[in-house]
């Protein structure tokens, strides 16, 4: 009999019923944990176009992997919903495990003339949806970590983007959500570090609808669409899993990549050269300084997809 390593834990994944999160979700369950999948049935962009899919994969995912799994299909960015939704996973199950913050929508445009409504859902979905997840979640994991001395628990990973550590052209909001997502990670991870509970961050790059809607601005691009859209999430669904498992209690404040079998450690924002400026000579200093520190230094003005266009190993 193959051993499942978690067997017995209770995930919830947000956006659970597509793509990257319908990989996750199927991965931890062929570990043997439990599945809640939170999902309205959002298109891309944020409106309706499937309220019952997440009942749908619920069934289909407890079917296939003999697990319980239940599905909800609220908007996460309702603090009120997302409350009363971990109450009833809690008293359902009798527990909270595992929380996988995947659920994103995109409203693309140009910062010059971005709507502010396009503006405020994506970051009310994507940034403070996962809040929200989080915020209610930890507590009861924070709870019971310290009601029980034997509890070595807690996983929380957040699906975040290379957009938001390279930026991309007219996902302002997107970017920045997942920008955003990185620090609530750190975060996380710093405030639940003595409850022994884990927080990272996944990059993922696969074939999904993210992938798809993607509108190339040159030819690297197009050679990234092109090869992304060749890649299966199940490659996600494995990392998260295992960073869900009892082996991934030791990372935690991490940004991690998977693309197909290449898995990568994102390094962090920190200095990298700095001078000391002398007192009293106007701006001549910074001048004389930034060139001979800064210039051969600098971060290239590209975009995540130029960065990532070489073919990835399948």
């Amino acid at each position: 009999m193959t051993y499942k390593n978690l067997e017995g834990r209770v995930a919830l994944i947000t956006g659970g019923a597509r793509g990257i999160g319908k990989a996750i979700a199927e991965s931890l369950a062929k570990q043997g944990s439990k599945i809640i999948i939170i999902d309205p049935g959002y298109s891309i962009n944020g409106n309706h176009d499937d309220k019952n899919i997440a009942e749908k994969v619920s069934t289909e995912i407890s079917d296939k992997f003999k697990v319980e799994s239940l599905a909800i299909t609220k908007d996460i960015s309702d603090g009120i919903d997302v409350k009363n939704a971990i109450e009833v996973i809690i008293k359902k199950f009798n527990g909270l495990d595992i929380v996988i913050n995947n659920a994103a929508i995109i409203r693309d445009g140009f910062i010059f003339k971005y709507a502010y409504e396009d503006w405020k859902k994506v970051i009310d979905i994507n940034l403070t949806g996962a809040f929200n997840i989080i915020s209610e979640s930890s507590k009861y994991m924070k709870e019971k970590a310290k009601a029980d001395s034997n509890y070595n628990f807690g996983r929380i990973v957040n699906i975040i983007s290379t957009a938001g550590i390279w930026g991309n052209y007219g996902q302002a909001a997107y970017a920045s959500a997942k920008a955003g997502l990185i620090a609530l990670t750190r975060v996380t991870a710093l405030d639940l570090q003595r409850s022994n509970i884990t927080c990272n961050a996944i990059a993922p790059f696969a074939a999904t609808r993210v992938t798809e809607s993607i509108k190339p601005q040159n030819d690297a691009q197009a050679t990234y669409k092109n090869s992304a859209l060749k890649i299966d999430a199940k490659y996600v669904g494995d990392l998260t899993s295992y960073l869900s498992s009892d082996d991934g209690s030791k990372y935690s404040g991490q940004i991690f990549g998977v693309r197909a079998k290449e898995v990568f450690l994102f390094n962090q924002s920190r200095p990298v050269f700095n001078f000391v400026r002398k007192d009293d000579v106007g701006l001549d200093d910074l001048k004389e300084n930034f060139g001979k520190y800064f210039d051969d230094n600098l971060t290239s003005l590209e975009t995540d997809l130029e960065a990532f266009s070489k073919d990835p190993v399948l």
